[in-house]
């Protein structure tokens, strides 16, 4: 009885030592499992070495390890060593035992050596930055899928070099390994420089920055699209569009859109030399088999596609590639896509009919991996079942779920789609699907630097789909970039500022969408107040001014959780000076509502005269936000397109491709300030 007590009060112990160690180490992406011996353990001063066993050799580690010396010395050290023992099955699983007088990394692979010290600097950094001892313990870890891509997308901007080497970084140390980067014209072609911007990146520094990559864990692979979306290719060729009069869609039926389409193939496998993928697009296509060239052949357009797929599938076999398809177009035509959202099991049994799908199976090319992408609740029944159908129909798939897409311009929202991004990662964890990719769409192109936490939850939720819920990963996300105690809640001012966003979007309009991509092209300003009608305008926009003056609190709110987050930061700097940038655009809206409103419900000429002087420091505000919000973004982003740049005839309009320069950020400002201005003129004569 005393040996059961004294082991339950040892079981208790070390318990509290576990929840002792998530307080204090929010380690991201949670490791499979940790045992705490004791909290008596070291400091992250203790470690004075690192060592690598039988002449073993890791190309990289993080900041904190490097500096070490790679010799043993006097004191404790880090000890690395790659076995077949008492490890994860998983080349980059890995073990991690803090001992008194060491700390052990093993693995089967280099890969999991370098994540068992990535987890080992986030131990350091947290020893660090609360002063506390890392616990005795051994950390067990492993991946639950294996392939954990982010999507870069540069098809309407280009960052700076130094930005993507700092980006790979990052992504290593949230143990994310591949990178699928739709490049578009961002690359300088060689067989077919016509297609490339002026501002290209060469082959050579893109193959240096896929080796940096490949050292840190992190593969990159090319996507260069075609069929639909080839607008960077076919405003330079014309002759081989399916329709004169649009950019958007390829002839599947010339043979020079192959000899063309494998030429920018080629350059972007030898410029991206490490990536085992050839991601070729193919969605949303809409015009296919209506030139004279696809009618002759007698196919249907869904025939054309599959035709054009098979083609560019076998160049990437052919060239050592396994090909990645956006798979739509094959849902659309199997009238199955409308399924993606169905919640009820019911519903979906009554109504699920895969006869137009399953007669043409013979044409999906067995090698093709084809990329389920939804950007909503993927565990609903309705998506269950088309990836069944996959599944019996012995095809290879791959998620895509979204940390940043078209219809959330200027940043993301929802948790920066953290659910989902959990939810798609389960799925494919339960179903064995063979990885999942985080987009990160340029429609609108946010600032990357608010699409991180969805990358950095890609990182945690493809590692570990379970380990914690999307309120314990915001805290992680805190300790981890920034340097903030899970408890504080530093960072609520972002999903305070995806609220401000919504009403950002339509506030200065009647008509119209902020974001062309939803399907509106043209929108219209509000008006301006009579001088002669006073408080009509008011009235108008009565809903509009209330929905103001909520913003200007929580612009006041969101200023001050900012400043509180800038002054405890211990990393992560930048990122706040981003958001910071961004709150200031976020709320100009509302303060031209709220200064109109102060004119048209002035009680007297003097009050008048004031509020007049209010909507002219808007104006001023406006110059000085704008300036500000551009001096910020250009430290790692160019702001306008290269002289000699040629635009695409943007069929699909979106908004980050409206101008030229960085006036598509300001894209109901600038005519608001410009109005402002001359009705400013027309009161004071």
């Amino acid at each position: 009885m005393k040996k059961y007590c004294f082991l339950l009060c040892l079981l208790v112990c070390l318990n509290g030592m576990a929840r002792d160690l998530n307080a204090k180490f929010q380690l991201l992406p949670k490791p499979q499992t940790v045992e705490v011996y004791s909290d008596n353990g070291l400091n992250y001063t203790d470690l004075s070495f690192i060592t690598m066993v039988d002449g073993l050799e890791v190309t990289a580690l993080p900041d904190m390890l490097r500096v070490l010396p790679q010799a043993k010395q006097k004191g404790k050290g880090i000890i690395l060593q790659q076995t077949t023992t008492g490890v994860p099955e998983s080349e980059e699983g890995y073990t991690l035992e803090v001992l008194r007088d060491k700390v052990l990394i093993q693995s089967r692979g280099v890969a999991g050596l370098y994540y068992g010290c990535q987890t080992l600097q986030q131990l350091m950094e947290d020893s660090r930055d609360f002063r506390c001892a890392i616990p005795l313990m051994k950390i067990t870890d492993y991946p639950a899928i294996a392939y954990r891509a982010v999507h870069w997308d540069t098809k309407h901007h280009l960052d700076r070099m130094d930005y993507y080497y700092r980006e790979i970084d990052r992504l290593a140390r949230y143990k994310v390994n591949a990178v699928i980067w739709e490049i578009e014209d961002k690359l300088r072609f060689t067989r077919r420089p016509e297609v490339a911007a002026p501002n290209a990146i060469s082959k050579q520094e893109m193959e240096a920055l896929c080796r940096y990559a490949k050292e840190h864990q992190v593969e990159i692979s090319p996507l260069v699209q075609g069929l639909g979306h080839a607008s960077f290719i076919l405003k330079h060729h014309w002759e081989l569009r399916e329709n004169p009069a649009s950019d958007w869609e390829f002839c599947p039926s010339n043979p020079a859109t192959y000899e063309l389409q494998f030429d920018l193939y080629k350059d972007a496998i030898e410029a991206m030399p490490y990536g085992k993928y050839l991601h070729i697009g193919g969605d949303e296509v809409s015009a296919i088999g209506i030139d004279e060239r696809c009618k002759a052949t007698g196919k249907s357009a869904f025939e054309l596609q599959m035709y054009w797929l098979q083609k560019v599938c076998d160049f990437a076999t052919a060239n050592g590639r396994i090909p990645i398809f956006w798979d739509d177009m094959p849902l659309k035509y199997g009238d199955v896509m409308k399924f993606s959202n169905v919640k009820s099991e019911e519903e979906v049994a009554q109504k699920w009919n895969s006869e137009k799908l399953d007669a043409s199976i013979h044409l999906f090319p067995k090698e093709c991996v084809y990329m389920r992408w939804l950007y909503g609740d993927a565990t609903v029944a309705g998506h269950r079942r088309i990836l069944q159908w996959y599944g019996d129909s012995g095809l290879t798939v791959m998620g895509a779920t979204a940390a940043s897409y078209g219809a959330s311009p200027y940043l993301p929202r929802n948790n920066t789609n953290a659910g989902i991004i959990q939810g798609f990662s389960r799925l494919v964890a339960e179903n064995h699907l063979a990885g999942i990719l985080a987009t990160a769409w340029d429609d609108g192109s946010p600032h990357l630097e608010t699409v991180w936490r969805g990358y950095i939850a890609q990182g945690e939720f493809g590692w570990n789909p379970t380990g914690r819920t999307i309120e314990q990963f915001k805290e992680a996300h805190a300790q981890r970039e920034f340097g903030f105690p899970a408890k504080d809640h530093l960072t609520q001012f972002i999903n305070d500022m995806e609220q401000q966003a919504f009403f950002f979007d339509e506030a200065l309009v009647t008509s119209g969408r902020r974001n062309p991509a939803w399907g509106t092209k043209d929108f219209t300003l509000v008006t301006l107040p009579d001088p002669d009608k006073t408080g009509e305008w008011s009235k108008t926009y009565q809903e509009k001014v209330t929905k103001a003056k909520e913003s200007e609190k929580n612009y006041q709110a969101i200023c001050q959780k900012i400043e509180l987050a800038r002054h405890a930061a211990i990393r992560g700097h930048y990122t706040l000076e981003v958001y910071d940038r961004l709150n200031a655009l976020l709320y100009f809206p509302s303060k031209v509502l709220l200064a109109l409103n102060e004119y048209d419900t002035a009680s007297d000429s003097d009050a008048r005269r004031q509020a007049l002087k209010g909507v002219e420091d808007v104006c001023i505000y406006f110059d000085v936000m704008r300036k500000e919000l551009l001096q910020t973004y250009s430290k790692t982003r160019f702001m306008e397109q290269p002289e000699g740049y040629v635009p695409d005839s943007n069929y699909h309009n979106h908004l980050s491709a409206k101008t030229m320069n960085s006036d598509w950020i300001f894209y109901y400002e600038l005519p608001m300030v410009k109005a402002l201005k001359t009705w400013l003129q027309k009161v004071k004569e």
